[in-house]
């Protein structure tokens, strides 16, 4: 395990959320004191929507908030299955944020025009790093669309298209590890025993896409890391 991963075991699920709902939101506020925005890239699955659904009433300066999406199926607007529908009906249609503050990754013929419109939305109204970046990891060590055996550009690009995901739907946008490693605070949600197998290997070293990401805060719940399992090294959640 790298020593810029700082691991985190919290009770259950929901706990993993409500750790991640505090952090944001000391995060946020602290942004926009200092530096005027707050630019958060957002995730989707259970944990996340749990977390976005604990800040709804949650007194943050969302009208300086700026939210991006690590990655999206290409599938048209307000489908039930992008993660954008989900962190609307979820959070952000219940809180104050500017609809243009809500960078959505656009739908479009296929996956390349839609990683380039993104990358270009990015270069054009995005100030890197990012404050926040939240991630989620499945149980084959992918996160975002970064998918086991996938190739990643080496040169320094922004987002890529996938074409062949091996979960439907197969056609999605992605942001690169180089783009989400820009940030200053980055947290990773893992829940449920189904993500232990591949915690286990990244622990023993083995390049899974979210091993990729560095300095960040992986929020681990009892089923995926039961007690049993080694935890030398773990931080504390009080450091948080």
């Amino acid at each position: 395990m790298s020593p810029s991963m700082r691991w985190v075991r919290l009770p259950t699920a929901e706990a993993v959320a409500v750790r991640a709902a505090r952090f944001i939101a000391t995060a946020c506020r602290r942004a926009v004191s200092r530096r005027g925005t707050f630019h958060w890239v957002l995730a989707g699955g259970t944990t996340p929507e749990r977390c976005y659904r604990l800040l709804r009433d949650c007194p943050l300066p969302w009208h300086k908030t700026h939210c991006w999406f690590g990655d999206e199926r290409l599938l048209p607007g307000g489908h039930p299955e992008r993660n954008e529908t989900m962190a609307r009906r979820a959070l952000l249609d219940h809180v104050p944020i500017p609809d243009a503050h809500i960078h959505a990754i656009p739908y479009a013929d296929d996956a390349g025009q839609a990683a380039m419109h993104y990358a270009r939305m990015l270069a054009e109204r995005c100030t890197l790093p990012f404050d926040l970046v939240m991630l989620g990891m499945g149980e084959d060590g992918h996160t975002a669309s970064l998918f086991p055996g996938q190739l990643e550009p080496v040169a320094a690009r922004l987002t890529i298209p996938v074409t062949k995901a091996p979960k439907p739907p197969a056609q999605r946008v992605s942001m690169t590890s180089h783009l989400l490693n820009q940030h200053r605070h980055c947290l990773i949600l893992v829940t449920g025993e189904q993500k232990t197998h591949a915690l286990r290997r990244i622990q023993h070293g083995a390049p899974l896409p979210a091993a990729r990401i560095t300095r960040a805060w992986w929020l681990i719940d009892r089923e995926a890391w039961p007690s049993g399992y080694k935890s030398d090294g773990w931080a504390s959640a009080r450091r948080l």
